[in-house]
């Protein structure tokens, strides 16, 4: 048997999965350059935290100032904050601030609120023991900052406006929506009003071309982030690329400008896949935002047999179920979100074969974002995958591996 090694379980073993497939199939493994760089050592991290890219240190920032707000991304993002936060306080302390004047808040967005057990995976327990963490509520407890200047209503986190000291803590990834994750996208949507957040996301349909994934110059999302972010008077920022084993492997820190336009930079080489198409079966794995597994499935798509030829593995290993959403998802039988619309059967027929689904912990709404549940072939096991593979494939076939369809992104030809 052939087989190709995938990361899995982020925020729990933090392992490999072994795949393995029959000798008389192609297999191509299509990973990016930045999946196998090495995490960065400790003094390494504090150091870039320490010395920024741009502007005054996080310490002179601090000098003076009263209250500090620590901003970072949510259990939907593979950002190891536990190894940034602590070099972040240490430049507070120095600059004379107390503990008792610094709070974190989750950027969840419209994400649900998350328990101290998440927290300790994600800020490790002495923060948890030591500073106080709120999650951000959506819903209520908002303070208007203006609009946009495309019009989009600003209204954001009440504790985290009564701050003169504001600081976020994120990484940059492809993403569907704004390119590339990262720089004040942490703040809107992070800790945005719901309804800011629902104006936020249509701007999708203003101008679909300059939007996408990977899609980082001019893109119409990432002003509307960078006008919030001069806005609410984002003072500095922490933005991190990852690797394969959900390691730092590169850090910028400053003003959120220019961290973002040093990472995304950087990211479209680190994530970025070079073009391939034409595979009878894709295999599209969730790591990083293993909890909104259903966005590699895009990657499937762009990568396999046009005409509906293809067949979709999507591997969904997050016991947690994916993350609550209260824009793009489903909270009934045939309603959500502003932006969820009900899915009937019939809808993966038209893109492909065949969807399987590798989920060890299957529920009946996981699939919501994208098809009905019974347009998908959900098994618990590699071994019923290729049960499933073999059946409809009893010859050769061409199969791509995608290490990370989550954060990765495929380079379109001559990029």
């Amino acid at each position: 048997m052939k087989t190709v090694s995938v990361p899995s379980r982020l925020w729990y073993e933090n392992t490999e999965t072994l795949l393995s497939f029959p000798e008389r199939w192609e297999i191509d493994n299509l990973t990016s350059p930045g999946f196998d760089k090495p995490g960065l050592k400790p003094d390494e991290i504090r150091s870039r935290v320490l010395s920024p890219i741009e502007g005054p240190s996080l310490e002179e920032l601090a000098r003076g100032r009263k209250q500090a707000v620590i901003v970072f991304d949510d259990m939907t993002r593979p950002t190891p904050v536990r190894d940034v936060a602590p070099y972040v306080l240490e430049a507070l302390h120095k600059a004379g601030m107390k503990k008792d004047q610094i709070r974190f808040i989750w950027a969840l967005g419209s994400h649900g609120a998350y328990d101290m057990i998440s927290a300790r995976k994600k800020l490790g327990p002495e923060i948890v023991e030591n500073y106080a963490v709120y999650n951000h509520d959506p819903f209520q407890n908002t303070v208007r900052a203006g609009r946009t200047p495309t019009g989009v209503e600003l209204w954001f986190n009440r504790e985290f406006m009564a701050c003169d000291l504001k600081i976020g803590i994120g990484c940059i990834t492809a993403h569907v929506h704004v390119g590339f994750g990262g720089g004040a996208k942490l703040i809107l949507p992070g800790v945005a009003g719901i309804e800011t957040i629902n104006q936020f996301h249509n701007q999708l349909y203003r101008d679909q071309g300059r939007t996408g994934l990977g899609n980082f110059d001019n893109n119409i999302m990432r002003l509307e982030c960078d006008a919030a972010g001069d806005m609410v008077k984002l003072d500095f920022k922490v933005d991190c690329l990852i690797n394969r084993k959900g390691q730092i492997a590169s850090l910028y820190a400053g003003p959120f400008r220019a961290t973002h336009a040093a990472g995304a930079a950087e990211g479209k080489e680190h994530y970025g896949i070079p073009f391939a198409s034409g595979y009878d079966i894709v295999v599209s794995n969730a790591y990083g935002k293993a909890n909104e597994s259903a966005i590699a499935l895009l990657l499937a798509l762009m990568t396999m047999k046009p005409g509906g030829q293809g067949t979709a593995v999507l591997i969904s290993d997050a016991p947690e179920g994916q993350v609550p959403h209260y824009v793009m998802r489903a909270w009934g039988s045939d309603y959500g979100g502003r932006h969820y619309s009900p899915k009937g059967p019939g809808f993966i027929p038209l893109l492909m074969k065949k969807l399987i689904v590798l989920n060890p912990y299957p529920d009946r709404t996981s699939l919501d974002l994208v098809c009905h549940v019974d347009d998908a072939v959900i098994v618990k096991t590699w071994e019923e995958v290729l049960r499933v593979l073999e059946q409809d494939h009893p010859g050769g076939a061409k199969v791509a591996v995608i290490q990370d369809g989550t954060m990765q992104y495929m380079k379109m030809p001559g990029q």
